[in-house]
């Protein structure tokens, strides 16, 4: 199996490149996943965020950037934040420890505290066969692409032949169950936690992923295809 020290180290060069054809840009990162407990907990949770709000790490210095995400132990200290909020809630819902799941970015960097766009976003996205990688090393049981439905081409992208299927209780016009071989049974694509939160459908989305995990631990099908 490869482990994620070894992807990195294969494809580091490339990721450096991508920031280096913008001198001129402030990007933050790259963001590289270092899990601690996540492998001892009953069941693996992987979210999928869509770019950090700057990244501090040397972008040339591969162990110091995984220093810094065990640093940051997954949002520990950003109690406020929406994002680990609901991340929090997810972990409790599926009876793993607070601060083990594991969590990469669609997005390797942000463009000056925001999301990238244009020629940068361009070549940011050449790295998305990253995530692909990150979740065969990571081979998680539970899987959440916090990454809007603006995304939704990048994952088409990613993984050839991906199915969008609806889940019952939640608006398909925002939530969707993803269906491909390479991800785990349970993989849903979600607005960012904050949009969730101003929709008010947190309750319904936690709602959701309970009956989604009973019912896959019970070998039940979920929702409807598009």
């Amino acid at each position: 199996m490869t482990t994620l020290h070894t992807l990195y180290q294969r494809h580091h060069a490339q990721m450096i490149a991508v920031r280096e054809r913008f001198p001129d840009e402030e990007l933050y990162g790259p963001l590289l996943c270092a899990p601690t407990t996540y492998f001892d907990q009953p069941s693996r949770l992987l979210v999928i965020g869509q770019e950090t709000n700057g990244w501090a790490c040397n972008p040339r210095d591969l162990d110091g950037q995984l220093a810094a995400y065990r640093d940051f132990n997954v949002g520990e200290n950003w109690r406020m934040s929406p994002f680990w909020q609901l991340t929090r809630k997810i972990e409790a819902l599926l009876g793993i420890a607070p601060c083990s799941c594991a969590w990469t970015n669609l997005n390797r960097y942000d463009q000056d505290h925001r999301p990238p766009k244009g020629a940068v976003l361009t070549e940011i996205s050449t790295l998305d066969f990253l995530v692909r990688e990150e979740i065969t090393a990571l081979r998680p049981d539970v899987c959440i692409f916090f990454t809007n439905r603006k995304h939704d081409s990048r994952l088409r992208a990613i993984y050839n032949g991906l199915v969008f299927q609806n889940i019952p209780g939640l608006p398909p016009s925002h939530f969707s169950r993803l269906i491909h071989p390479d991800l785990p049974a349970l993989t849903i694509r979600t607005p960012h936690p904050k949009s969730v939160r101003l929709r008010k459908l947190e309750p319904v989305l936690l709602e959701a992923l309970r009956l989604s995990f009973h019912h896959q631990h019970v070998g039940l099908s979920l929702g409807t295809e598009d």
